[in-house]
């Protein structure tokens, strides 16, 4: 066979190994004439692992620290170089690592062959020095700058699930007051855009939000804490719904970035329970059903709130008269605008039955769901859904 050389890029453009000063590079050849050319040139700089078999190979490739990359010949007796490389890939320990063949076999299938088992380089014999010093040192950088983008995105994710634990822990979850409501909610993400508060003051007026943050996840989630903290801290000191959503709206103007907003809806239901008032801030219509028909439907005459600072919310409330037995629904966008395969929308015409029979105790919430997941042909969903059902 004919004796091939390669060169690795110097220390001073890829990172030590985590184990040893210089990268690791193991080179398969069963003729160890071609490995003593390959080792007397690499071994000033880099430590070399020779394997004078597949077999050989592929327990040395096991062996920590790791080989960087590795020169493989694919005529060799036995197990040949392109079983040694599906090998490789296919266990999870040896799979990440880069492997170049070297070899005198240069036809098109042989190199196509080669590339879709997974090797990154394909060189033929004979080479110039400099053709394989170029290839060698773009895959050992491509190598480095894999490993560093997995730690990056190890760091993020990290990250990420801390600011999800401390923004869930700065809703106040255990001040919700469950009375008169049910719900259902499905989150995209485990820190949602949407949110639903329900808390009474000390004179039993029972306030209750359903907010919608633009987009979801982390960005949309910033918000909830700080509506959360509003809502309970004013209820706690008697302030009316007014006052309430003119605050919110204030803070969420001036604390959050332009482009994040609320669409929301506020419902104070007075503690006789027969009258109400009702704010509809960019939420989809909510509708008043009484004994299975809808008495009202109430959609939005407000911008959602955090985008205008001046914005006239005394003249937006919606007052209500009610009777036993009477049930309003709020819900998010993400409800009616679950899509079918064909780019349909759920819509309200395909909700309004379904609250009709929710109204009377006829079906849980839940069934929503499975409506929602035949309708789509899918368990995800592209936005969070959130559904409310007030008695009142």
């Amino acid at each position: 066979m004919q004796v091939h050389v390669a060169y690795i890029i110097s220390p001073a453009h890829t990172q030590p190994n985590r184990f040893t000063m210089k990268p690791t590079i193991l080179v398969v050849d069963d003729t160890p004439e071609n490995i003593d050319v390959l080792k007397g040139a690499l071994t000033p700089e880099y430590t070399v692992r020779p394997a004078t078999s597949g077999a050989v190979a592929l327990k040395i490739a096991c062996i920590m620290p790791l080989p960087d990359l590795i020169l493989l010949d694919i005529m060799m007796p036995g197990m040949d170089g392109y079983e040694v490389c599906r090998q490789l890939k296919a266990n999870p320990v040896t799979r990440d690592i880069p492997i170049i063949f070297v070899t005198a076999r240069n036809s098109e299938s042989d190199e196509l062959h080669g590339l879709h088992l997974g090797a990154v380089d394909y060189i033929t014999k004979p080479f110039r020095i400099a053709v394989v010093r170029s290839r060698i040192s773009t895959h050992l950088a491509l190598r480095l700058a894999t490993r560093q983008l997995a730690e990056q995105n190890r760091l993020l994710v990290d990250e990420r699930e801390l600011i999800e634990s401390i923004l869930l822990k700065m809703r106040q979850g255990d001040l919700f007051h469950p009375q008169h409501i049910r719900s259902l909610v499905s989150p995209v993400e485990r820190t949602a855009g949407d949110l639903l508060l329900s808390v009474f003051t000390p004179d039993q007026r029972q306030l209750i939000l359903l907010g919608d943050f633009t987009g979801h996840g982390l960005p949309a989630a910033i918000g909830g804490p700080l509506v959360d903290f509003i809502l309970h801290d004013m209820a706690q000191r008697n302030q009316p719904a007014l006052a309430i959503i003119q605050s919110i709206n204030r803070q969420l103007c001036d604390r959050l970035p332009t482009g994040l907003f609320l669409a929301a809806c506020l419902l104070e239901i007075q503690p006789n329970r027969r009258q109400a008032q009702l704010w509809n801030c960019g939420l989809p219509s909510l509708f008043w059903l009484r004994q299975g028909s809808v008495l009202g439907e109430f959609p939005s005459n407000q911008p959602p709130l955090g985008i205008l600072a001046s914005l006239d919310l005394a003249a937006g409330v919606m007052p209500l008269t009610l009777q036993p037995g009477d049930h309003l629904y709020a819900f998010s966008d993400g409800v009616i605008e679950v899509s079918s395969p064909e780019g349909t929308l759920f819509s309200y015409d395909r909700l309004l039955p379904f609250l009709q029979k929710a109204s009377l105790g006829r079906i849980p919430l839940e069934i929503l769901l499975e409506q929602l997941t035949a309708f789509s042909t899918s368990d995800t969903f592209a936005d969070d859904i959130t559904l409310a059902e007030i008695e009142l």
